[in-house]
């Protein structure tokens, strides 16, 4: 019997974090009765990069502010190792200094009047232990080097390109080796081939460094560049956490699949159930534990798209096929991004090595041994 895999689901738990170094616990906030962060749970390893991926208002900057303490949170707990560093039920917890998180803004925030070197030195002035004149120097001096900027510290911001400012927030944050590094959006503001360039940086340096680090971002593939873990939200909570590759090959709920554009969400009918192939065994067998309809997904990797004349081409064994029509197909450098619209109205997306006109009659094949359930 076909077998259709199953998203095992997040539930808000932590568990699946092994050694957890940060830990949210059931966090909440809310302006009047918006609520902005509905039980949001997590935790992170040390020496690790969690990435909060979302659409705008989805509340991962909020919850990035609470992180570095800039905002309360109205409920829940926040832990970084063996010690409460916030907890909304009694109101204790560390100051955003005494929590030792570095933060990189969005609008980096560099002082204009002050050298690469004299940005960069700024945060060694406030840590509780104070550094000697010529530990100071060397500590500047390694990460300087570090981030490649070295050779520009006595430049100021405004003689420097949108990367090198960039890398310079980066130094000053780093520079005080913080417990946590907070990142919010530190290349919504570049161009693309920068922002590429920019995020493989970042990348490498996170690891090279082992510095646990918290990255927000609306971008997936900045997140999957950067992060070990990612956390997909959307209104106020976590629809799922899981590393690049799982939340890429399993999304778990289809606003995850569709907001990465990894896979088409078909709602599971009754019809569909019905289906039956040449041995008369079900095509989509039902679903042992099934709450309501649920839907299945088809990931664009398991997809083929291509004109009906061509059906020859294509070994349809095994494979489900509907008709189309083509309703997108661009360029990617790569490969043709096309879409295509059933009878029904679903939606499917495939990447094909020709351009397929638009409105013209397709198929879309795929193989039902590959299709994952989700509940919603």
């Amino acid at each position: 019997m076909n077998m259709i895999h199953q998203a095992p689901g997040f539930h808000g738990d932590i568990v699946r974090t092994p050694n957890p170094y940060l830990i949210g616990k059931n966090i909440r906030k809310s302006y009047g009765e918006t609520v902005v962060l509905n039980d949001v749970s997590f935790g992170v390893e040390k020496g690790q990069c969690l990435a909060l991926l979302g659409p705008s208002g989805c509340g991962k900057s909020t919850l990035l502010n609470i992180l570095a303490g800039l905002l309360p949170a109205d409920g829940g707990e926040l832990q970084l190792g063996l010690d409460i560093i916030e907890d909304a039920t009694t109101q204790k917890g560390r100051s955003a200094q005494e929590r030792g998180f570095a933060m990189v803004f969005q609008d980096l925030s560099l002082w204009p009047h002050l050298t690469v070197e004299q940005n960069v030195a700024f945060g060694l002035d406030y840590l509780k232990t104070r550094l000697s004149p010529d530990d100071k120097q060397k500590r500047i001096q390694q990460v300087l080097q570090r981030v490649g900027i070295q050779a520009m510290r006595d430049r100021l911001p405004s003689t420097l390109s949108g990367g090198q400012q960039q890398r310079v927030a980066i130094a000053r944050a780093i520079v005080v080796e913080p417990s946590v590094l907070l990142m919010d959006e530190p290349l919504a503001s570049l161009d693309t081939q920068l922002r590429e360039t920019l995020r493989d940086d970042i990348a490498a340096l996170i690891r090279r460094l082992g510095i646990t680090t918290i990255y927000v971002t609306h971008d997936h593939q900045e997140a999957t560049t950067v992060a070990h873990q990612i956390a997909v939200m959307n209104k106020g909570r976590i629809e799922q956490i899981a590393s690049p590759d799982e939340i890429h090959r399993f999304p778990e709920t289809t606003f995850v699949a569709s907001f990465l554009g990894t896979a088409s969400a078909i709602p599971f009918t009754s019809e569909l159930e019905d289906l039956r192939d040449d041995a008369q065994q079900p095509i989509f067998p039902r679903h042992p534990q099934r709450k309501g309809q649920g839907y299945l997904l088809v990931r664009r990797e398991d997809v083929r798209i291509f004109p009906q004349a061509q059906k020859d081409e294509f070994p349809g064994d095994g494979m489900i096929r509907w008709k189309a029509v083509c309703i997108k197909s661009s360029f990617t450098g790569l490969a043709y991004d096309v879409h295509a619209m059933t009878q029904k109205g679903e939606i499917f997306r495939a990447f094909t090595p020709h351009s397929i006109a638009l409105d013209s009659n397709v198929l879309v094949q795929f193989d039902p041994h590959q299709v994952i359930y989700v509940e919603k």
